[in-house]
């Protein structure tokens, strides 16, 4: 998990604080659906519950979680038991980059899976050492891997971004916030216990 402290503890890994974060320009979160317009933060799925994701490309923790959790929340978009919102939490001075070509491949594809696909490009390319990531690269490996996208101010998003973060307390990635109704928001932080949060919103075998 990619704390204040363990930033501090992995300068030489580039990582930046949270206390960081607002500094950026571009603060980008991005979930999708059609017919959104640029400046709502829209969700993927339908159901009583809302998942919200915060993560960083190149936060390790972040990495080895993706693989475990793109099955987890597949199956909740497959049960409609959970709309899912991902906001990208920059605790590198590169993600808000990153993060910016997210919110452009979702805007030109409105779909689940589509997301899905550009976020596994995306934490492909963050695990790519001794690279100076620019515009123009990620727009080649968006080409090579057939991610469309689309480029817009998206800038009229950062304060429900900006909100998130300060209403959950968020200053780790990942993390995941799961909103039930009629309970109290739970904050899971750490691979384990946000598979163990995400698992609990499946239904029990038997049970539709």
């Amino acid at each position: 998990m990619t704390s204040r402290k363990s930033l501090n503890e992995w300068t030489l890994h580039r990582f930046f604080s949270l206390s960081a974060f607002f500094l950026f320009a571009f603060i980008i979160s991005v979930t999708s659906v059609a017919g959104a317009d640029d400046e709502t933060i829209p969700s993927y799925g339908r159901g009583p519950h809302e998942v919200i994701i915060f993560s960083d490309y190149f936060c390790p923790p972040c990495q080895a979680l993706e693989p475990k959790l793109e099955p987890v929340l597949d199956a909740l978009y497959r049960l409609g038991n959970a709309k899912i919102r991902f906001v990208d939490t920059p605790m590198h001075k590169e993600t808000p980059l990153f993060a910016k070509f997210y919110l452009y491949a979702a805007k030109a594809t409105p779909d689940y899976r589509s997301a899905m696909r550009a976020r596994q490009v995306l934490f492909a390319l963050a695990e790519k050492g001794n690279v100076i990531w620019m515009d123009e690269k990620v727009e080649e490996a968006f080409r090579k891997e057939k991610v469309a996208f689309t480029p817009f101010d998206f800038r009229a998003v950062q304060p429900e971004l900006n909100r998130l973060i300060r209403e959950h307390r968020v200053d780790s990635t990942p993390t995941c916030v799961i909103l039930s109704p009629g309970k109290k928001a739970k904050k899971h932080t750490g691979a384990d216990d946000i598979l163990s949060g995400l698992r609990s919103l499946q239904p029990a075998p038997g049970m539709k």
